[in-house]
């Protein structure tokens, strides 16, 4: 199965042996192509080892980034204190305990069916339990950006080296999970609803990153997806129930109310309409009137691509799209938005490789943003919606010639 960008290059055009970008007056050899891939490549092997020898090496009780307020979490549920991590006084006192600095603030907004994968965990070290997490969800989310066509290795090339990649390495943090459970479950979609959607209700265990899903599968009456959806995670509900008890649902509503409003430190690392608005000093009421503005038109136009099926483009734009409907998302959030970006680069190469400036400022932009965001953190310049906003308007407003010349082809074929 694969987002086959072929189908969307003129069926009886030939294709071109380099690449033209008109504004630039150059054309790109195939040669070039592949050894600035092959450097790329080597680069993110020695990206991969500096990180993880960061990781390693970090004081002050954050060894593996924010993996280390994950474990904590894993240590005092598998204790059987599960309740304490939706208690954010007594969650800060047991970290503090468990070697964090006094002075840092990791809060546990997830539900409680997250403790489902992160209770087991509690029994491992803490180095241990970083691998057991973090290698086989890259692995999944390579699978799904690949999946399993060989020969097309531009798909994990741009997983293995976009800055999200590194960023969700450095932090220890969840993106390769919900990476590859969107991913995958976009990339079954066609052919296996079903199973699409248990996928999906896995994806629960972060909320505010399948705000659009509902919209699409509407959109499209994919029904066996949005039930295999609604039991998957009504399952995990009852199982987490079982093992930790209902009343953590009760505590987790009340946490997620408490923790609104304590995340403003960071909404630097957050590059959604309301964090911009902000970090421009808006009040909380008029950031939220202004991410309702942009929400509510990005549905919209989500619902219109996936009423004509789940194809590429409208996989696209629901990646790209999930960033600018939902208020609440991190820079390490973003390994699945590589989806959006390596489609587009690999669908405008099979149209003919002409590219503009505007398209490749935006590309770049977008690709760089999840690394950009730190530096405009530093100087609080709230500018990390725009990428996102070009991308979104470039994959969803068609190309004249591309509406002549090529056809619409489903997420996953043969």
């Amino acid at each position: 199965m694969s987002l086959q960008a072929s189908a969307w290059e003129a069926p009886s055009a030939q294709k071109p042996s380099g690449w033209r970008f008109r504004p630039l007056d150059f054309t790109l050899s195939r040669k070039a192509v592949e050894l600035t891939a092959m450097f790329a490549a080597a680069m993110f092997f020695a990206y991969v080892f500096m990180a993880v020898k960061v990781a390693l090496e970090a004081k002050e009780g954050y060894h593996f980034g924010d993996f280390f307020a994950l474990w904590t979490s894993a240590v005092i549920t598998h204790a059987g204190d599960a309740a304490v991590n939706f208690d954010a006084d007594a969650l800060h006192q047991r970290q503090i305990a468990l070697g964090m600095n006094p002075d840092g603030y990791n809060p546990f907004p997830y539900p409680p069916t997250f403790l489902l994968l992160l209770g087991p965990m509690g029994a491992l070290s803490q180095k241990v339990a970083f691998y057991v997490f973090m290698i086989p969800a890259f692995a999944a989310y390579l699978m799904a950006m690949w999946a399993g066509r060989w020969r097309e290795w531009w798909w994990a090339l741009g997983a293995a080296i976009a800055p999200a990649t590194g960023i969700t390495l450095i932090s220890g943090q969840t993106g390769y999970l919900s990476g590859a459970l969107m991913i995958g479950g976009l990339r079954l979609l066609p052919t296996r609803p079903a199973l699409a959607g248990v996928l999906f209700g896995l994806l629960t265990y972060k909320p505010q990153l399948g705000v659009l899903v509902p919209v699409a599968l509407i959109a499209m009456g994919s029904w066996r997806a949005v039930a295999s959806a609604t039991a998957t995670f009504a399952a995990c509900a009852v199982a987490s129930g079982c093992v930790y008890g209902f009343p953590l649902w009760g505590l987790w509503a009340h946490s997620i109310a408490e923790y609104a409003t304590r995340f403003h430190p960071v909404v630097g690392y957050m590059p959604t309409i309301y964090a911009n608005a902000i970090m421009l000093g808006a009040w909380r009421s008029v950031a939220w009137v202004l991410q309702l503005a942009v929400s509510i038109p990005v549905g919209i136009v989500v619902w219109r691509a996936f009423r004509h099926g789940p194809y590429a483009r409208a996989a696209a734009l629901m990646v790209v799209g999930t960033y600018l409907a939902t208020p609440h998302a991190f820079n390490y959030d973003m390994p699945m938005m590589t989806l959006a970006l390596v489609w587009y680069f690999i669908d405008r190469q099979q149209a003919g490789g002409r590219f503009d400036l505007g398209e490749i400022v935006a590309l770049l932009l977008a690709f760089t943003m999840p690394f950009l965001m730190l530096e405009l953190k530093k100087v609080d310049m709230p500018m990390s919606w725009a990428p996102l906003g070009l991308m979104f308007c470039l994959i969803a407003w068609p190309r004249k010639h591309e509406a002549e010349t090529t056809t619409e082809a489903a997420l996953a074929a043969g």
